[in-house]
């Protein structure tokens, strides 16, 4: 299984596959991903009645939903509708990339991460399982056409079905299904919830960008100043804070008006500024960051002139033009950043 992901993950539609070992271990590295955080699942508590997606959902009580779970709810849905898209466009590396990203990223660096305090909390712990396991689940159903061993054996583990009930016999259906099922059952999404996370991660993104630029990435210490983009992005981050700091490795956050020409990092809740104490060499500072700007300012270039050959804008897939134009667009805010 691990295999076949990662040479999915290298194999991109109508191009010819660079081979790369350790890009291909990381099919492997994955499937391990996925086997210790259905474990981590096991052990976080009693597992209950997952023989179907309506014995999940009713144990979900949507009162006791946070921003969080409608988050992951939310991207699980997503996630379904653009596998099922991909598939039937045999985008099969793009399918792949979806849910590595997905569940890597969204599911365990976030969420889980996220929802350890509630775990700790014997009145919102069943919940927070009860969203998991509707996560893995569905997730399971996806990933199966490209790992069908590991899924077909984490499907049994963790009860999604008996002994002759085999993940072949279930679709994971659309994501409208999916909502559908929820809304029944008295649970609704509310997008506003969905853009704070959203607006939160990016704002982990960017400390945690912050810290390794700043040495101090393994730091659980690091002390951060913002410049709020405004009262309600203020609120946003004060309310999260002890998710914030658990997340991002964080000791303190304090607010303040304006920069003072210290460097920063802008996000969407506003600019934020890692306090790096009386030890840094600004001299060393400037030149690394020197380096890097030249660097970008290269892949700046070659990105402007690959999308300015009209032979390649109009022969390549779409799919290859976006991932360019969005490389571009990353590179441009980098090296505006740094500038």
């Amino acid at each position: 299984d691990g295999l076949r992901l990662g040479l999915l993950l290298i194999a991109p539609k109508g191009q010819d596959i660079l081979f790369d070992e350790e890009r291909v271990s990381g099919g492997r590295n994955f499937a391990n991903k996925l086997w210790n955080a259905s474990r981590f699942r096991q052990m976080s508590g009693p597992m209950f009645d997952n023989s179907s997606l309506l014995s999940v959902v009713k144990r979900i009580q949507p009162t006791q939903l946070d921003d969080d779970d409608f988050a992951i709810i939310h991207g699980l849905a997503e996630l379904t509708d653009k596998v099922a898209n991909q598939l039937s466009e045999h985008e099969f590396t793009a399918y792949a990339q979806s849910l590595y990203n997905f569940f890597w990223g969204d599911f365990c660096d976030w969420y889980v991460e996220a929802s350890k305090a509630r775990l700790a909390d014997p009145a919102l712990r069943d919940n927070c399982l009860a969203v998991q396991d509707l996560v893995i689940r569905q997730f399971l159903l996806l990933f199966h056409p490209v790992a069908p061993f590991i899924s077909e054996e984490l499907w049994h583990l963790l009860g999604y079905g008996n002994e002759s009930d085999f993940i072949q016999r279930h679709s994971p259906g659309l994501g409208g299904d999916l909502l559908k099922t929820l809304r029944e059952n008295g649970i609704k999404l509310i997008n506003s919830k969905v853009q704070d996370v959203a607006q939160l991660r990016e704002f982990v993104v960017a400390v945690r960008g912050l810290k390794s630029q700043g040495n101090q990435a393994s730091r659980r210490d690091s002390k951060i100043i913002v410049l709020a983009k405004d009262a309600a992005a203020q609120a946003i981050l004060e309310s999260n804070k002890d998710k914030l700091f658990r997340v991002a490795g964080l000791q303190e956050m304090t607010f303040e008006t304006h920069a003072a020409d210290r460097p920063g990092s802008v996000t969407p809740l506003g600019t934020v500024i890692l306090e790096m104490g009386t030890n840094i060499d600004v001299g060393a500072e400037k030149i690394r960051l020197t380096k890097e700007l030249e660097k970008i300012e290269k892949a700046v270039s070659a990105g402007e002139a690959k999308l300015s050959n009209e032979t390649f804008v109009s022969k390549a897939p779409p799919a290859i033009l976006d991932g360019a134009r969005k490389q571009l667009a990353e590179s441009v805010a980098k090296r505006d950043e740094i500038k």
